[in-house]
């Protein structure tokens, strides 16, 4: 394995320095240097400031093979709201039409990347991190539509995986990367899609996931991740937490819970400010506690909670922020095509 120096996240000056790191590695990932039969999908509610190895100003930086792959990674540009749950979409249809409109935008969206929505399989996220990580075969287990009409396990659990090379797993995330994982095992090729919220990654889901892929047996040195965005530090803030002091209750999260600062209190209990910087936190821990090579893993770096980004997440719907229409909701996706 290659050396990897962690970066402690420990406040708002070390965050672009971390990602200026895993920006230089993600460019000798595997992803840009010798592309995966995986392919990972985002839909955007809106169009975003894009990548730079993916503009016509920088191109000339990078070498042609290296301009090619990455667009295999460029974002899909669909407006629309993807989920047909909580009230999603525009505000001026009710909510049957909501539900409708999801449903269209969804087909849009699979017929432009020529996918069978027969052929999606969505996560059901858990709502309870302090339990284990709840890790579901979608080859086996019982399934049943949202919504929308995409099948999904009647179990919750943030980590799917499949055998089957015709299926597509997907998720609708908010401000929590999506981690896409590919790997040779002895009953052939797994793909697995592993949901990690910020109480997740607090409460280990990292290293149960490891347990879970040694339980595949899968073939470390095959293995290949890709993670969507997630938020930021500058940009995913709590105020007045009252619940706990994170750092308290997880003291191992350093380089999650970022500038946590006690404020006043109603004189029952304190509250806290802090910020989240969730996807940089997830790359290290993966690099950390699955043991794998920097070559191995690609960290799409953007900022998904930037009011400058069009990534549909909590904190465009509820932080005021202007969009281009109601609040949405995007979709993930990975698949072989």
């Amino acid at each position: 394995m290659k050396s990897y120096e962690h970066i402690e996240a420990d406040g708002f000056e070390s965050q672009p320095e971390r990602y200026k790191k895993i920006e230089a590695l993600n460019q000798k990932s595997f992803l840009l240097t010798e592309g995966s039969a995986l392919q990972v999908l985002q839909s955007l509610h809106s169009v975003g400031a894009s990548r730079e190895v993916l503009s016509p100003k920088y191109a000339d930086m990078y070498e042609p093979n290296v301009v090619a792959e990455a667009q295999k990674i460029s974002r899909h540009i669909l407006v629309g709201n993807m989920s047909p749950l909580s009230n999603y979409g525009p505000s001026e249809l009710t909510q049957e039409g909501r539900i409708e409109d999801a449903k269209a935008n969804l087909n849009r969206f699979f017929q432009l990347n020529e996918i069978d929505p027969a052929n999606v399989r969505l996560l059901r996220p858990e709502r309870d991190y302090s339990t284990p990580l709840t890790a579901l075969n979608v080859d086996e287990a019982p399934l049943a539509p949202d919504d929308a009409g995409l099948l999904r396990p009647d179990t919750a659990g943030d980590m799917l995986y499949t055998y089957n090379p015709e299926l597509f797993l997907a998720a609708r995330p908010a401000d929590c990367p999506i981690v896409f994982v590919t790997a040779e095992t002895p009953k052939g090729e797994v793909t697995a899609l592993l949901h990690l919220a910020t109480l997740g990654v607090a409460h280990g889901y990292i290293p149960q996931s490891k347990k879970i892929l040694d339980g595949l047996a899968i073939d470390w040195q095959t293995a290949r991740v890709q993670v969507t965005p997630g938020g930021h530090a500058e940009t995913y803030m709590y105020e007045n937490f009252k619940q706990y002091n994170p750092l308290e209750k997880f003291p191992d999260a350093t380089g999650l819970y970022i500038d946590v600062k006690e404020v006043a209190s109603d004189n029952t209990k304190p509250s806290y400010n802090y910020a989240i910087d969730l996807p940089g936190e997830v790359y290290e821990k993966i690099v950390e506690q699955w043991g794998i090579d920097p070559y191995q893993i690609f960290l799409d770096t953007t900022d998904s909670t930037s009011p400058t980004v069009g990534y549909s997440s909590n904190s465009r719907a509820f932080k005021g922020y202007e969009v281009d229409g109601d609040n949405t909701r995007d979709i993930v996706i990975a698949g072989r095509f």
